[in-house]
């Protein structure tokens, strides 16, 4: 099956209108441009034979087929189609959630569970456990996942330093022989606050790889002692120049002093040019990591939201 034309700009419209842009200079064209492509691409790959028996053999889901890992578009009425699959939070076998992306807006929990009637006997041999779709703005959901943060270079480096910048310097890194003490400061933190272990979680040196040869991978260090690490990579947001935050890690011990906003702007000041977005997205329940962003200025433009169906 493939998208056609009208199907792919309505969808890419739609998702477009899950951003709230008030603040930003987008371009609306460039936005859609990259959007397209996107639910062209995510639609092709997850549809290939060799990515649907990737996940099969992954996942190993009792009486699940081939078929059942297919991206699907359904017509539900003259003007609204939705395309919808089933993914799993993390990775997770246990955490199976149906993915929901409409040509039009999904603005309440009600709204989503009217949907699902429509496509919940293709996807009972997963047992999902929720519904996930984008919005501009908080909604009524059971939960939020991913928060997209966003500022600009430029207004980073408008701010004033804070006070305990001046302490901070930054080391490269140039091969992968930090990932051992970066996680082992992973299990310190996840083995004091349990809870958060499947939403704050470590990130693998696969995904930082790219921050590693782009050079924007360092650490921080204050009178020679490593505190603690910062990964960023370039990253296109909605077509635009950006520079995407993956991670600022704190050693336990120098936690709770306000370094991380400390952090993030110094490294913005230092190694980016002034044009670019800089955005990343933060687990709505990690209160640390969204204060640290909107403490220098990134503000929330597009939220996750996750619907429980019955069971879960």
């Amino acid at each position: 099956m493939k998208l056609n034309k009208d199907d792919v700009q309505s969808l890419a419209m739609a998702v477009l209108n899950t951003f709230n842009l008030t603040d930003l200079v987008i371009s609306k064209e460039t936005a859609l441009d990259e959007l397209r492509d996107d639910v062209i691409s995510e639609f092709d790959d997850l549809n290939s034979e060799d990515t649907k028996k990737t996940r099969l053999e992954h996942f190993k889901i009792e009486g699940a087929n081939l078929d059942d890992y297919s991206e699907r578009l359904l017509c539900l009425d003259e003007d609204r189609k939705i395309l919808y699959g089933i993914r799993h939070m993390g990775g997770n076998k246990e955490i199976p959630f149906v993915q929901l992306t409409p040509n039009f807006s999904i603005d309440s929990k009600s709204e989503a569970l009217e949907v699902y009637k429509s496509i919940k006997s293709e996807l009972g041999v997963f047992n999902p456990l929720y519904l996930n779709f984008w919005t501009k703005d908080e909604v009524d959901a059971d939960f939020l996942g991913s928060t997209y943060m966003v500022s600009t270079s430029q207004k980073f480096k408008e701010l004033r330093p804070w006070f305990d910048e001046s302490g901070l310097e930054f080391e490269d890194i140039s091969s992968d022989s930090y990932y051992d003490w970066y996680k082992r400061g992973y299990d310190e933190f996840h083995a004091d606050f349990p809870e958060l272990e499947k939403k704050v979680t470590v990130n693998s040196a696969d995904s930082m790889r790219e921050s590693l040869e782009q050079g924007l991978l360092k650490f921080v260090n204050i009178d020679g002692e490593k505190i603690g690490l910062i990964a960023a990579e370039q990253s296109e947001l909605l077509g635009h120049d950006g520079i995407y935050f993956l991670e600022i890690y704190i050693k336990r011990k120098w936690k709770g002093k306000r370094l991380a906003k400390a952090i993030q702007r110094k490294f913005v000041e230092k190694f980016t040019e002034g044009h670019e977005f800089i955005w990343g997205t933060i687990d709505f329940s990690n209160l640390p990591s969204y204060k640290t962003a909107f403490s220098n200025g990134r503000r929330p433009i597009r939220y996750e939201c996750f619907v429980k169906l019955n069971g879960s």
